[in-house]
């Protein structure tokens, strides 16, 4: 027998949004441990630390995978600066403290994604928490200053409704700091700014004014190179290129946008995908990642209180609600690779 058929209700939406809110953190953990794993295979298999010894095509590298991951690279050109403005860099600088501009996504890809999965459970929380100050100041003198069973559920109700938001707005209002810092205190914008710009190159390779850098590419990457994926890096190479890049400063690589592309910070490309870099990337992921049990205990609590609803047991409830996490966090991750 049900023993509060709204309570059942309103714990099951909080669960399901809980999971929902789960999902970026989950996939945020899928996503460095994978390229963590990928960068050490690739280090045991060249049997050096250094990836530009032997020839590793960018997509196979940690710094693409992870700033693909981080930014909608597809929409990366907006924050190109135009030729004939006169501006000292390629790229403008980003606000990372919001997540729509000018009417607009910003292209911080896992900021937007954990702050619109959780702003529907962050508001459902404070609107069961406030009915229930509602209730207590609507029922006080009712009974007489009684204590009676209804005051009693309304205690319990509002304490455990508080409980709840407020580890919930603490846990969020963190996280979101700590992602924020990602953007804002690593270099990953200024690499894949340089990736871009690397990108539109070789896209638009009919341009006759870029035949040197193309040449070079295609030397070393093949002549269907179609995106910057494809392209194949190693010690010469980025010699090269770098090179060349001096000998065309400060005039701009030729594209039909007018961009400004001046391939700055090329020579920084190494450092970019060096192991203090990565481990500096890491403990910011880890910043974030280390907030995943707090979400575990907030599920939990909700399981818990959705079992005695529903007075069954504890531990078969929880079974059941793990395999369907497990199931749907999966269909998600592969939904993500399938992007």
């Amino acid at each position: 027998m049900i023993e509060s058929f709204e309570l059942v209700i309103v714990t099951t939406i909080i669960l399901i949004l809980m999971f929902i809110g789960f999902l970026p953190l989950i996939y945020l953990k899928y996503c460095k441990d994978l390229n963590n794993n990928v960068e050490l295979y690739n280090t045991i298999c060249s049997n050096n630390k250094n990836i530009y010894i032997q020839d590793k095509q960018i997509k196979n590298t940690y710094m693409w995978n992870i700033s693909k991951f981080l930014f909608e690279f597809d929409k990366l050109d907006r924050y190109f600066n135009f030729s004939n403005e006169g501006s000292k860099t390629d790229k403008k600088s980003f606000n990372h403290m919001y997540s729509i501009i000018d009417g607009q996504f910003n292209i911080m890809k896992i900021y937007n994604d954990y702050l619109h999965y959780n702003i529907p459970l962050f508001i459902i929380l404070w609107i069961i928490f406030l009915l229930n100050i509602y209730n207590i100041v609507n029922s006080y003198g009712k009974y007489e200053n009684d204590i009676n069973e209804n005051n009693i559920y309304y205690l319990y109700s509002t304490l455990l409704a508080f409980f709840n938001v407020a580890i919930f707005t603490i846990i969020f209002s963190f996280i979101l700091k700590k992602i924020t810092e990602v953007y804002k205190d690593t270099n990953i914008y200024d690499y894949v700014m340089l990736i871009k710009e690397l990108d539109i190159i070789i896209k638009e390779d009919k341009q006759e004014e870029n035949k040197n850098i193309l040449t070079i590419i295609k030397n070393y990457s093949g002549n269907k190179i179609k995106s910057v994926s494809e392209l194949s890096l190693n010690e010469k190479f980025i010699r090269e290129l770098i090179n060349l890049n001096n000998k065309n400063k400060p005039l701009s690589y030729s594209n039909s946008k007018n961009y400004k592309l001046t391939l700055e910070n090329l020579e920084k490309i190494e450092y970019y995908n060096n192991k203090v870099n990565i481990d500096n990337i890491n403990e910011k992921f880890d910043s974030i990642t280390r907030f995943i049990p707090a979400y575990v205990i907030l599920i939990f609590m909700s399981i818990y209180i959705l079992s005695k609803c529903l007075k069954s047991n504890f531990t078969a409830i929880s079974f059941i609600i793990i395999l369907i996490y497990t199931f749907l966090i999966s269909i998600h991750i592969i939904k993500k690779h399938l992007e």
